[in-house]
Parts: C-alpha cells; structure tokens; sequence
C-alpha cells in the first residue's frame, strides 16, 4: 500500500508485534436474548482463549507471518491456558508478563443463534494493565507493523509513538472502553472502527461523514469504517473506496473484526493495492462467520483468495 503513503519496512526481525489483550471467551449460543428475569437452555457452549489483537496475531502467524505478543496474563489456569494457547501457535511471548495474584481477562459472548450476531461481557482486573515502564522500545519497533488495541492506554501511546518514529506503520482495533481514544488515533496509520463506534465518536449520522471527521481527527494515510456484511468504507488522499463484503450463513460474528484486521495487516506487509487487501480482509472476516468462535474460524489464506478471485480483484 505505498501507493497510499503506508509502507512496512522491508525487513525486521518479526512481521507484526501486537500489544493489547489476551482472554478466556465463554460462548454461548442462545435462541433469543434473554429477558430479565428468565431462563433458558443454551444451544450451544464453549471455551475458548480469545482477545482482539491476540487473535489477529494467531491468524497472522497461521498465514505465515512472524508475530510477538506484548500483554499481561493472569496467573490462574486460565491465564497459563491463554498463554500457551499463543505459544501452541508460534507466538513469541517473552515480554509479556504474567501478574501474580491477578484473574486474566474473559468474557462471556452470548451469540445469536438466527443470525450469529453476538453480545460480550468482559471482566479485566485493572492490575492486568500493562504500564509504560514495562515496554522496551527495541521489543516495539523489532517488527514491520504495530498492532494496538489501545486498552493499555498509556503503554498504547508510547509505543505508537515510538513506531511512528521508527517508520513502523500502526494498526489499531479500538472500541468502546478505551480510554483518550483521539490521542493514541493521531500516531495511527490505518484508523479501522466499526461503524457503531465510529460514528459514536465523532457524532456522525453515517459511515461517510464519520469517514471525513475521523480523517480530520487523525491525518491518518487511512481511514476506515467498517460495516458488517455491507464491507467497508475507507478514504485516503486519493479518495473514497467502499469494498462489498461477501455474502455467508454466518454462525457466530466473534473475531470476525480481529480476522479483519489481521486480513488488512497480512496485505499492508504483502504490499498489496488497497483494494485487494481490502477484499481479503473482508473475505477473511467473512469466512471466520461460518464457524463458532473467534480462531476456530480463521480461514486459510487460499480460502480467502479464492473469494477475493472470483471478483477479479487484481493486487
């Protein structure tokens, strides 16, 4: 994506470093949404270790890209299962520390069983809070891209801060409960929010005007809103592009926009045109619908392809 004034640096010693949360996800599938005051069987139950960029990062390692993950585990059974369950895949973790005495980080994701649409619960200590102090910048900028979820607030911004200056480009995957959202925005390169969120932020009525006030927000090379099954929208200085989404019976929407971003970083280091890593990560994020839970649904690169493909969508 040079062409848009976003470029990986060609080599590094990793592909993607990611610093954000890691968690436990407890799914379950419901018939309807329950009422208060109620009770229901569950259709379906399961446990799984989840997380926004945790889950990026799984799926860009199974692409075959080189990932570390900087974050904080919690030191019970379910932090160690969470840590290992990124070690299984061939994540690097030596700089992330395990908190003693702390819970890690779950949720429990209440998902549609009509539509796959999905509700989370989340529960983080706020000892779980990765400090400033504890990032080491060489740890930072030893990849090609930063991948952020802003959580850690302030160990967000540093960090930012120090890729910008490295010219390591900066992803982030930010929603509601993070904190001084428009300071860590401003060090971003691909500014990427759900259009729910996006237009929560900047008082926009739609996709497009939240596309040209996030763009005044952050001077990023690129902003986008994503929207669901609809695809995405983004602007850069060369214009808008709205790329559809592909069409799924989808089963579970969880970590579909992890998938997303993971399609989005895994084309930005390919150097891939904005179209085509567009289209990939959508029919990433497509693709992960048609199975329950977040990495239990990361599909093959080949199987992404295949759909961007049979759009014609050249690199």
């Amino acid at each position: 994506m040079t062409a848009i004034g976003i470029r990986a640096p060609a080599r590094g010693a990793l592909d993607v470093v990611g610093i954000g949360v890691n968690a436990v996800d407890h799914l379950c599938t419901v018939e309807f949404f329950p009422t208060f005051d109620s009770k229901q069987t569950l259709a379906g139950y399961d446990v799984q270790p989840g997380g926004q960029v945790a889950t990026a990062l799984v799926a860009l390692q199974r692409w075959g890209r080189r990932c570390r993950y900087v974050g904080t585990f919690g030191d019970g059974p379910l932090g160690a299962w969470s840590r290992r369950s990124l070690v299984d895949e061939g994540i690097e973790v030596a700089y992330a520390p395990t908190r003693g005495g702390v819970a890690n980080q779950c949720a429990v994701i209440l998902v549609d069983r009509a539509s796959g649409e999905r509700t989370i619960l989340m529960h983080r200590p706020v000892a779980l809070t990765l400090r400033p102090e504890e990032v080491d910048r060489g740890v930072v900028t030893g990849g090609r891209v930063l991948h952020l979820d802003g959580y850690d607030a302030d160990a967000a911004h540093v960090a930012a801060s120090w890729a910008r200056a490295a010219g390591v480009p900066v992803v982030v995957d930010v929603d509601t409960g993070v904190e001084e959202v428009e300071r860590l925005l401003r060090l971003t390169d691909a500014v990427i929010l759900a259009c729910e969120f996006a237009c929560a932020l900047t008082g926009a009525v739609d996709a497009e005007a939240a596309l040209g006030a996030l763009a005044v927000m952050t001077g990023a090379p690129l902003v986008a809103v994503t929207l669901g099954a609809g695809g995405v929208i983004a602007r850069t200085a060369a214009g808008t592009l709205r790329v559809p989404g592909f069409a799924v019976r989808a089963v579970d929407t969880t970590g579909a926009g992890d998938v997303f971003r993971a399609g989005f970083i895994h084309g930005l280091l390919a150097d891939w045109s904005l179209e085509r890593t567009l289209a990939f990560a959508n029919a990433g994020a497509a693709l992960k619908c048609t199975v329950a839970g977040g990495r239990p649904g990361i599909p093959t690169v080949a199987a992404a392809e295949a759909l961007v493909a049979a759009r014609g969508i050249d690199a």
